[in-house]
């Protein structure tokens, strides 16, 4: 049974029209893929634009960086019209749509209002700002930063974005190493804390195969997910219809591999 899922996949390039969109699925049926998620990120939807006030505040730069993502937003009025004329045709793989949701802990009940009415197939929740400063966009905004610090919150975040019931998948979990910038002690509980916490509340960890030749979380933090017998899901983080797939097939093989080598069982 092919199994080949990539359930995080990006829109934002192109027009909300159905030859954009099967450009996506076509290239999903090139790659051999069973099912697709297309999404979008929070902040393309302009009812989630509230939830990033204290983000835009923080700073010119991110102030800057909101208002050029806010002259292309779309509402959620439109992105469910198109959601729904995908889902009225028929196609030879499954095709799934939602969102990947920037998590603000003082906005939790605004985000649950806007996506727990069951029209989205899949929630990602994912950890871009901590304490609403963005800390992956550039390396020199680390620059006297106390490292220790911004990976406790990161965490800290990562499991409350869990507990909040809200969210199916968490995306790229270990973002936070995305500069290669490390904290002083080792996170070998918090890697299998947060794991714990996924099975808990039924939250599917990412396997991300956007960074080359490590495939979704690093070893470690895989090592503790499998562990604690966390469930993965696969996803290409493309953005373009090109990138669909890229790199599933090889996460699917080695969680297989870990699966089997642990005596478990690969999900249906």
């Amino acid at each position: 049974m092919n199994e080949l899922k990539d359930l995080h996949i990006h829109i934002e390039r192109g027009p909300y029209t159905v030859q954009w969109i099967e450009r996506f699925i076509n290239q999903a049926v090139k790659m051999n893929l069973s099912e697709i998620n297309l999404l979008e990120h929070s902040i393309r939807i302009k009812e989630f634009h509230p939830c990033f006030k204290e983000a835009r505040e923080y700073s010119s730069y991110q102030e800057n960086w909101f208002r050029g993502k806010e002259n292309s937003a779309h509402t959620f009025e439109e992105y469910r019209a198109l959601i729904n004329e995908i889902r009225g045709r028929e196609y030879p793989i499954k095709v799934n749509f939602g969102l990947e949701v920037c998590w603000f802990e003082q906005h939790a009940d605004e985000i649950r209002n806007l996506v727990l009415d069951g029209f989205l197939d899949y929630v990602l929740g994912s950890v871009h700002w901590v304490d609403n400063w963005t800390f992956n966009q550039r390396k020199y905004q680390w620059k006297n930063k106390d490292y220790n610090h911004i990976y406790k919150r990161y965490f800290e975040m990562e499991n409350s974005l869990i507990e909040s019931g809200i969210f199916d998948i968490i995306a790229h979990p270990d973002l936070i190493r995305c500069h290669g910038l490390y904290p002083d002690y080792d996170l070998t509980e918090t890697y299998h804390s947060l794991a714990e916490n996924a099975v808990k509340n039924n939250v599917m960890i990412e396997m991300n195969t956007t960074r080359g030749r490590q495939i979704g979380i690093n070893e470690a933090f895989f090592s503790a997910a499998l562990a604690e017998g966390a469930r993965f899901s696969t996803g290409s983080d493309a953005h373009c219809p090109e990138d669909v797939g890229k790199g599933i097939k090889e996460a699917f093989v080695f969680i297989s591999r870990k699966l089997h080598s642990a005596g478990l069982q690969t999900e249906e």
